[in-house]
């Protein structure tokens, strides 16, 4: 007799390695985003609470689809979201970000994103683009818990309190997200400024052990971050480390600030070779911070003045930080220039420019106004000035008067080194050198009539890298810019619309040079 083995299939599940699995036909149609809300002991009261489900949709707007307000530390909140699927709705729901918020002292309010994953909280982040993408699916409930903290401490009367966590990526930082933050060094969760000889900032994003924070302390000019560094690049040691940061406590951290002037002082040396250096092009020294992933150009100056005719200057009170240290390598400059032309009227009609009619004159008391007041005050304040009083009452030698134009001469093509300074009262010495650079000269014609005196010709470099020169057109139209480094460069005339006003040109427009070669552009000429 032969027997046969039947299977038994369960009708409801299937016992799948001793667990139970739901088949297709107990799938899911929602499931629940959840968690706690919790203020460790030193963070304070920081009144009703609010989290958002927040959904980013077509063109990267947002939109709160769900929302729990009025919750207290402790407490806890609980969005259903249904899950995808065209039948059984069994697979994963839409991807949202939680932002979690609480009302500002002075109005307003504070938020933040949650960071993390399902169970397993990584703190927070200042925006969007900060938040951990949150997904339910039908496995279970997705548990996402808020944890804050708080830094609180003594500080300087009428200091300005900063207090930044470093953002979650540094991707894009050179972009601005907000207008408080310090972009690729820092997200602003809190601004102050001290009535009381002590600061607090609270509801901060708390992952123990996570060393995220820097404060920073503004007495006048003089700043701190961290009581130790010059700027926030400076704590993360311009390579986004953060073995400086701050890290909160469960409790909430105490941490006393102060500032005050460093007395770090900076002696920069210059020297030339093969040329005679110009007062407001090769004899100038700017101080840029060197912060990461900027390219020198494009990072801020931080100081900048003029070698003395000791061929040395003195910076004082710098902050600790890294700087690149220019010699000769001015982006911008303008300057006073005896000019063929009496005055510029003609140029500078109308509402829009009539302003400007300081920038050309024979001499000062033919300005419209006086020394307090007007025109004349105007060309009296910028800097460098015309001449000396004595000098301003009359035209200049060999010219019809003065002019205002931005353009300043150097002869060589400048010299940029890096130096770090640390702690305070330190002293710091560099000496840099500058070679005589290349030469462009060339013609500008412009159609008859039309004059081709003191127009500007800029050169500028393709990659960005090297500062551009300038010069004024003579008397019959030439030009000559020197002070190049080697490379290739674009020619523009009337860069800075003067006459003209960037009108096209034929001839050459782009030109490359080597080193103290002089080189010709050739005739550029305007049809008009």
């Amino acid at each position: 007799m032969k027997f046969r083995v039947a299977l038994l299939v369960p009708a409801v599940g299937a016992l799948v390695a001793g667990l139970l699995v739901a088949s297709p036909a107990e799938a899911a149609r929602s499931q629940v985003i959840t968690g706690t809300i919790t203020g460790p002991g030193g963070a304070g009261s920081v009144g009703p609470i609010r989290v958002d489900l927040v959904e980013v949709v077509r063109g990267g707007n947002t939109k709160v689809v769900r929302s729990a307000t009025g919750l207290a530390d402790g407490g806890s909140y609980s969005f259903t979201v249904s899950l995808n699927g065209k039948k059984k709705r069994n697979k994963a729901s839409k991807p949202y970000r939680l932002r979690i918020s609480a009302p500002a002292a002075t109005g307003g309010s504070r938020s933040w994103y949650w960071r993390g994953r399902n169970g397993a909280p990584a703190g927070g982040g200042r925006h969007m683009r900060d938040a951990s993408v949150v997904t339910a699916t039908k496995g279970g409930a997705f548990r996402a818990d808020f944890r804050y903290s708080s830094i609180s401490g003594t500080a300087p009367q009428g200091a300005q309190i900063t207090v930044a966590g470093a953002p979650a990526t540094y991707k894009g930082g050179r972009d601005a997200r907000r207008e408080l933050d310090m972009p690729g060094c820092a997200n602003v969760f809190a601004t102050s400024t001290v009535t009381n000889g002590t600061y607090r900032a609270d509801f901060l994003p708390y992952l123990p052990g996570d060393k995220r924070y820097m404060v920073a302390v503004r007495v006048g000019s003089d700043e701190r971050w961290n009581n130790t560094y010059g700027s926030c690049f400076d704590v993360q040691d311009y390579r986004y480390s953060r073995n400086n940061m701050l890290a909160l406590e469960p409790a909430g951290l105490t941490y006393p600030v102060t500032a005050g002037a460093t007395g770090n002082t900076l002696v920069v040396g210059g020297k030339f070779t093969g040329f005679k250096a110009t007062a407001q092009g090769d004899r100038w020294v700017s101080l840029r911070e060197a912060q990461p992933a900027v390219a020198i150009l494009d990072s801020p100056v931080v100081a900048e003045k003029r070698l003395e005719a000791t061929g040395t200057t003195t910076f004082g009170d710098l902050p600790p930080g890294r700087y690149y240290v220019e010699l000769g390598r001015r982006t911008g400059c303008a300057d006073w220039y005896p000019s063929r032309y009496s005055n510029n009227n003609t140029y500078f009609k109308g509402l829009d420019r009539s302003a400007e009619r300081w920038k050309t004159f024979p001499y000062l008391s033919k300005l419209q106004g006086n020394r307090k007041s007007g025109l004349e005050r105007r060309a009296r304040e910028v800097q460098p000035n015309p001449a000396t009083d004595a000098a301003q009452g009359k035209r200049p030698g060999g010219a019809a008067g003065w002019m205002y134009r931005t353009h300043c001469k150097a002869l060589g093509y400048g010299r940029v080194s890096t130096i770090d300074i640390a702690g305070t009262g330190t002293s710091n010495r560099i000496s840099l050198r500058s070679k005589r650079g290349a030469v462009v000269k060339g013609h500008v014609s412009r159609a008859k009539g039309r004059t081709n005196k003191e127009m500007l010709v800029t050169l500028s470099s393709t990659d960005g890298k090297r500062v551009l020169r300038t010069d004024l057109t003579d008397g019959g139209g030439n030009f000559y810019v020197a002070g190049l480094a080697p490379g290739r460069y674009k020619i523009s005339v009337n860069a800075d619309s003067w006459r003209g006003i960037g009108k096209k040109f034929k001839g050459r427009q782009f030109i490359t040079v080597k080193a103290g070669r002089t080189r010709n552009a050739g005739n550029l000429r305007f049809t008009d």
